[in-house]
Formats: structure tokens, sequence, C-alpha cells
């Protein structure tokens, strides 16, 4: 009889926390709608509307995300609403946020006449040491690898496993960090942080270094605190538990041996007279379990993705290109079989 309550107990919990993959804050709900919507007048150049929409976002959430800010700061530019873009640049800057140096000049010529706003954030520099501090022992081996990860595999092991514990030691400590109390990581144009390494390497599937922690619970956590962007969330829930629930259409680019790089494709189930069963089955289940936490239609984040090829003054999503290196140009061919050209194809 303990068999058969084992597996009962062991069902209710994967219940239990299949149940709480979703977002349960209403002002987040509100918000992210929001945002998702400006997003889409904005691809669509309609900028008044995604200026007002984004205010609308703002009075939601008090702590709104930098590639929002960004946008929004964009968008006002463009509508000339320079105070409402002062603002947000004002806000980007206490974040960390470095503009060039002429970005007051060309965007603010009367800048003495907006007012100056004192920061809402304090960055823990003792915070960010540490998580910079296990960025670097989770980066160590694989910059000594180049790219050669099984020579240092049993090093990766022993050192993932350190980083991972230790920051989710962290995280249970102090919460989880966002561009709020430790700021901005400019490397990164769409605001991707370098500690999201570490939760990155802990994938399920990893062939170097075993998963020695599953980060879904802070995740999800952080998610409903409005500390992780919803498209992170899902990128990295994805890679901890081996599922493809949060993505279906991305960009891909294949890089030859040669150097040469040929891009742009995407799934052809793109085209709608192109879906089948199987396919449209799978994009109602990505869609679902993507507007639990926040997020646009995957239709309609691939169509964000393609128009972020051509205007990097924005940023939608952490999901713009994925690519693909093979060494044997048929296994490139038979690969394509499934994608189209952007190119050919109006989008």
């Amino acid at each position: 009889m303990k068999q058969p309550i084992s597996y009962i107990f062991l069902f209710l919990v994967i219940l239990c926390q299949s149940q709480t993959l979703e977002l349960r804050d209403k002002n987040l709900i509100r918000y992210y709608k929001l945002i998702n919507d400006a997003e889409n007048e904005i691809i669509n150049n309609n900028m008044l509307k995604a200026n007002n929409l984004y205010k609308e976002a703002f009075s939601e959430f008090k702590y709104p995300h930098a590639k929002d800010l960004q946008n929004s700061m964009t968008v006002a530019l463009k509508t000339n609403d320079l105070e409402t873009a002062y603002t947000h640049y004002q806000t980007l800057k206490c974040l960390g946020k470095k503009f060039n140096d002429h970005f007051i000049a060309n965007n603010f010529r009367d800048s003495g006449k907006y007012k100056e706003l004192p920061c809402q954030n304090t960055i823990d520099l003792n915070y960010r040491n540490s998580l910079d501090s296990l960025v670097n022992i989770d980066q160590y081996y694989r910059r000594l690898s180049r790219g050669n990860y099984q020579t240092y595999k049993n090093e990766l092991t022993k050192n993932d496993s350190i980083a991972s514990i230790k920051l989710l030691k962290l995280i249970k400590k102090k919460g989880f960090p966002n561009e709020y109390n430790i700021g901005l990581e400019m490397k990164n144009w769409v605001y991707f942080h370098d500690f999201y390494l570490i939760i990155w390497h802990q994938l399920a599937s990893n062939l170097y270094s075993p998963q020695r922690v599953n980060f879904s619970d802070e995740i999800i956590k952080a998610v409903n605190e409005g500390k992780i962007r919803p498209d992170i969330a899902g990128f990295l829930l994805d890679l901890n538990n081996n599922t493809s629930n949060y993505s279906y259409f991305k960009i891909s680019q294949f890089i030859t041996n040669d150097g040469k790089i040929d891009c742009c494709y995407v799934n052809k189930d793109f085209l709608a007279e192109n879906r089948t069963e199987v396919s449209l089955k799978k994009i109602r289940e990505v869609n679902e379990k993507r507007k639990q936490i926040g997020l646009s239609s995957t239709e309609d984040e691939i169509r964000k993705s393609i128009f972020n090829l051509n205007n990097k003054d924005y940023v939608f999503s952490n999901n713009v290109i994925e690519g693909w290196n093979f060494n044997n140009s048929n296994d490139v061919e038979k690969f394509k079989k499934n994608l189209i050209k952007l190119d050919d194809t109006a989008h």
C-alpha cells in the first residue's frame, strides 16, 4: 500500500506546482496587458496610443521594468511628450543606464525647465558584488574551455554546483535581485542580468553539469513580485524544467564554418495556412501558458522580434534571434525544411 500512496503524494506535489505557475497580482496582470498593447501599437506606428497606454501601465505598477521605461521614453520623444520622456530618462539613470554624451543636447534642448526627481531606488553594492563573484565562478572554466566544455566537465560540475547553491541562499536571504536593487547590466541590450546565466546553466538537460538547483519556485515568486520580466522568466523556467511551455516561434540564423551568417528564418507555421492540428494544439497550449505569466501570444512576440531586427531603439523580448551552427551543410538544409525565410514572405 505504501507505493500507491507515494505515487498519489507525488502527483499532488506536481499538481500543486503546476497550479502556482501563474501571475496572481491583479495590478501586475493589468500592467502587462497594457504593456503588451503598447508594444503592439509601436509596431503598428500608433505612437500616441502607445504613449497613453504606457502612462496607464505605469499607474498600475510602481517599479516598471527598464525595457518598458526605455520604450516609453522613446515613444514620448517621438510624440514630443518631453516631460514624460525626461522623467523616464531620470529613472533609467537611477537604475544605472549609461547615455551618450549628446543624449540630453539632442533630445532636451531646454532641460533646465524639467523637474529634477530624486532616485526612488538604492543600489545594494554588496549584493551586486556577491552576484558578480558567483558569475565569475560560473564563467571561469567556460572561458578557459573556449566552447569545448567536455575538457573541463568535472570543473564545470563543481563550479556550477557552488554558484547555484550560493545563489539560491542569497535569493532566499535578500530576495530576488532586479534592476532596482542591483542596477542594470549594460553589456546586454535586452537587459539580461549576468546572474541569470547561473540559473540558465541549471537547465534540466545539461550534458556537462547536472542540475543541482531548480530555481522555478524562486522565479515564479519573482514574477509575482514584479522582479523579473515574464519573457525572461518563461525562458528560464523552460530551461530549468526541460519544457517548451513559453515559446513556439523563434527567429533562427545559421553560422557556417567560414563564419558567414544566413538570417533570418522562422517556423513555417508562422503562416496560418501552414498550420496543422498538431501545431495549432501546441500554439494554443503555449499561448495559454504565456498568458498565465503576463506574456502576449507567441504570434505577437515573433512579430515584435521581427520588428526589432531593424528597430534597435526598442526592447520587446529576450527572444529575438536563436543562432545555429552545423558542421555539415546537409544538416542545415534538413533543418531548414520546416522553416521559411523572412525575406520571402510578407510579415
